[in-house]
């Protein structure tokens, strides 16, 4: 999981812009659309990982039941640089 979206933030670097124009710059907008949801993607893998339980959509083979007691809280995560 984790390694998988680490390759996949590597591989954004290449991507490029080919529409250069300030109006109605569609190009522009996919592009910073697709960077937000790969930095999403990167908090939420890591902390679905770092919970010790099943819950909702994110099922863990190594924890298949939910854990109330220790993990009924949110999760709160930061990304320092993409």
């Amino acid at each position: 999981g984790k390694d998988v979206v680490a390759e996949v933030m590597k591989k954004y670097k290449d991507v490029g812009i080919q529409d250069r124009s300030m109006v109605w710059n569609t190009d522009l907008i996919e592009t910073l659309e697709l960077e937000n949801l790969l930095n999403q993607a990167v908090q939420e893998i890591y902390s679905a990982e770092a919970r010790k339980e099943s819950r909702g959509a994110h099922a863990h083979e190594n924890y298949p039941d939910r854990d109330d007691v220790n993990w009924m809280k949110h999760t709160l995560s930061f990304l320092d640089k993409p």
